[in-house]
């Protein structure tokens, strides 16, 4: 796999703002896409900066990507490893992320918050750093969403031009308090469908949760096989939109690892199956499998790394009939 993409500082410089595929306050936007986007455009900018093209523009651009690579980490929960995820040493990369900080107000305090938390009342969970509002469409509700200090996202709720009232319940990422507030926001308008939705949506998430948080793990203790079984389980299982659309892109992740191991490996994908003992899954999964594989790439691979994602698909055998002797 080659290092860089061959795109250039200028064509980074109107591209890659993070402003322009980042989504804070909708979490319905993949998870996996903005972050494969975040880190892609990071290590692309970081290689022509080190190949001599640095500029104070593409500077400040690349210090950005690796703010907001941090402010993803702790918006979803997922471990994240500079070095392990890009390359670069982890006290170097967190003099970009400080440079970057330096220069804005609202993102120095978000970073403070999240680290030595000089500016907040450090631990105290009535102590609410507002990070966004909720864009809904219902003029007679405002929901504000925020962190405290014991690094938990809140939410409130009140009237327009009334003083919103925190609800006393904490979460672990945005998601989580923004479901929550949706299924607050479904019981003050007294909709009994949405309630519903929201509330069992909210309860897959914490499934979803914990394949976000191994994001960038490369191996664990299960094979690949037969993670793709569990999270494929799970996935069957849900019954909300928002819990099957997060299910779905774990487990489309999962299968862009399943083939991307059997291209590292020169196997196919059916070889990967039976070497695992995974009885669930039948060889012609493979199939399945290669198909998944391909909607990640299209759906949450950064755009100027598809054609190399597409090219190791093309080679990667997914299932080869036995023939009878």
């Amino acid at each position: 796999m080659s290092e860089t993409t061959g795109c250039t500082a200028d064509w980074h410089l109107e591209h890659s703002s993070p402003g322009l595929f980042l989504h804070y306050l909708d979490p319905r936007r993949p998870f996996a896409r903005q972050i494969n986007m975040l880190t892609a455009r990071f290590r692309d900018i970081q290689a022509l900066c080190n190949d001599g093209a640095v500029s104070p523009a593409l500077t400040r651009l690349r210090n950005a990507l690796a703010f907001h690579m941090v402010r993803m980490s702790r918006w979803w929960r997922f471990d994240f490893c500079p070095r392990g995820v890009t390359g670069v040493r982890n006290p170097l990369f967190l003099t970009y992320v400080k440079a970057h900080a330096e220069r804005s107000a609202d993102d120095d305090a978000l970073f403070d918050l999240f680290t030595l938390q000089r500016h907040m009342h450090a631990g105290d969970g009535g102590h609410i750093l507002v990070v966004g509002q909720d864009p809904l469409t219902d003029p007679s509700v405002s929901i504000l969403y925020g962190v405290d200090g014991q690094r938990n996202f809140r939410f409130a709720t009140g009237s327009r031009g009334v003083e919103p009232l925190w609800n006393g319940q904490a979460y672990p990422d945005f998601a989580s308090a923004w479901l929550a507030a949706r299924a607050v926001h479904a019981l003050i308008r007294d909709d009994s469908t949405d309630i519903h939705e929201y509330e069992t949506a909210h309860r897959e998430h914490i499934w979803a949760r914990s394949w976000h948080h191994r994001h960038f793990h490369r191996s664990g203790k299960l094979p690949v096989i037969r993670l793709y079984a569990q999270a494929n389980a799970q996935l069957m299982n849900c019954q909300s939109a928002f819990g099957r659309a997060e299910m779905k892109t774990v487990v489309e992740r999962i299968a862009f690892d399943i083939a991307r191991t059997a291209f590292q490996r020169h196997m196919t994908v059916a070889d990967l199956i039976e070497e695992s003992d995974a009885l669930s899954i039948s060889l012609r999964s493979a199939n399945t499998i290669k198909q998944r594989a391909r909607a990640y790439v299209a759906t949450c691979i950064d755009p100027i790394a598809r054609p190399e994602m597409d090219t190791l698909l093309d080679r990667v055998v997914s299932y080869v009939p036995r023939r009878c002797p």
